[in-house]
């Protein structure tokens, strides 16, 4: 059965000519939390899109994105991103720190992953599945979004997941660029949404119960902090982020509304996004 069959990132349609996701196509969105390369996880999440009929997916980082050049793929990745593939809605995904970098850091230095990167809008995996890399921008609604994928894996200091933690997974200082100068060439610099892994720094409310290695802590507060200069240079009315595993909803920077989801299908998890008759977001769960 293809649930077992490899799966190899294909780039055969571009995000401009992909009719379902036009503007004035998606006016309501699904924004997912972390679901792990759980097919179960996944599986629901596209069953409550169906059942709120949106016209997509966003899934916010730790989606585990793999393909055939992970030497360690194995049938249950297989059959999760074959699930993926074959969504009946699109699904958007942000990379977070839970993704397969070998396979995807490979994959974004193709010449044709190249050219979309330059084109700004996210990159098609195959099927139903789409790459927002950092950086990423488009529209919906009339409304501009635009993606910052990237963390720091809280556990990387422990022996027994190191072979899952990559350098490429924490956000750098070129992606915060690379999103800066596309929202400037797109939208005159400024967002509606903005999609990230991490929450920014100026989020408080976040509990970690984690003690982390002095370096470690260092690493994923600098990442929170470009991602803080991503608020401030943007100004989005809503961020919407993964990565902590709970929920938070707070105002930061005045005039920006941040909504944090739990992760795998547990309440919070999910939110819906609408553009009509307003711009809006809501918890689902």
């Amino acid at each position: 059965m293809r649930r077992w069959k490899p799966y190899e990132f294909t780039t055969d349609r571009s995000w401009d000519d992909a009719s379902e996701l036009a503007e004035g196509t998606v006016t309501d969105v699904l924004v997912v939390g972390d679901v792990h390369g759980n097919t179960t996880n996944l599986t629901k999440a596209i069953d409550q899109a169906v059942d709120l009929g949106v016209g997509a997916i966003v899934q916010v980082g730790d989606f585990w994105l793999a393909d055939v050049h992970w030497s360690r793929l194995n049938p249950l990745e297989c059959e999760f991103m074959w699930t993926a593939h074959d969504s009946v809605v699109p699904i958007v995904v942000l990379d977070g720190n839970h993704e397969v970098w070998p396979a995807l850091g490979r994959y974004a230095l193709t010449e044709t992953a190249q050219a979309v990167m330059a084109s700004r809008r996210p990159l098609h995996l195959g099927g139903s599945i789409w790459w927002a890399w950092r950086g990423s921008t488009w529209q919906w609604g009339g409304y501009s979004f635009g993606a910052l994928g990237g963390a720091v894996s809280p556990d990387r200091w422990d022996l027994a997941v190191r072979g899952f933690r990559w350098s490429d997974e924490a956000t750098a200082e070129d992606d915060l660029q690379r999103l800066i100068n596309n929202t400037q060439a797109e939208f005159g610099g400024e967002l509606d949404v903005l999609f990230t892994h991490d929450a920014p720094a100026q989020v408080q409310n976040l509990k970690s119960a984690m003690t982390l290695p002095a370096d470690l802590q260092h690493a994923a507060e600098e990442v929170r902090r470009l991602l803080a200069e991503a608020v401030e240079h943007t100004d989005p009315a809503y961020v919407l982020h993964g990565h902590w595993h709970q929920y938070n909803h707070e105002q930061i920077c005045g005039t920006t509304e941040v909504f944090g989801l739990s992760a795998d299908g547990i309440p919070n998890s999910t939110a819906l996004l609408t553009t009509r008759p307003a711009l809006d977001v809501t918890y689902t769960t």
